[in-house]
């Protein structure tokens, strides 16, 4: 059991979810002249979504997992990443991972400050 409250353990999850999202999209990028490379990607939102229906102790121990896509989009290669969507995914996953940083930063603060933990 977590010592966290439960929004910042589903904070402190869904920026590990998001992490690795990063790190599937970026080799999606990374392969997309890799003849027969199909892309993945990591659908944590579901994930999380589905552990917080089990409450603190499943969202403490929810996995998450890349899943590889069918895009349809097939080159002469048999490679199948579209790398312009794989970059806007990039961004604005990078955008998530910020704001969901932020959030946790502040709660921190906040928890901090209530403790007198500050200075």
């Amino acid at each position: 059991m977590s010592i966290l409250d439960p929004i910042q353990l589903t904070l402190m999850r869904a920026i590990s979810g998001a992490t690795l999202r990063n790190t599937v999209l970026s080799n999606n990028i990374a392969n997309a002249d890799t003849p027969g490379f199909q892309p993945s990607d990591v659908n944590f939102h579901a994930a999380l979504r589905d552990a917080i229906a089990g409450g603190p102790e499943a969202i403490e121990a929810v996995d998450f997992a890349p899943e590889q896509l069918n895009s349809g989009i097939v080159q002469a290669d048999g490679n199948g990443v579209n790398s312009e969507a794989e970059a806007a995914k990039l961004a604005e996953n990078g955008l998530e991972i910020q704001a969901l940083e932020q959030v946790a930063g502040s709660r921190l603060q906040i928890m901090r400050t209530a403790l007198g933990m500050n200075g």
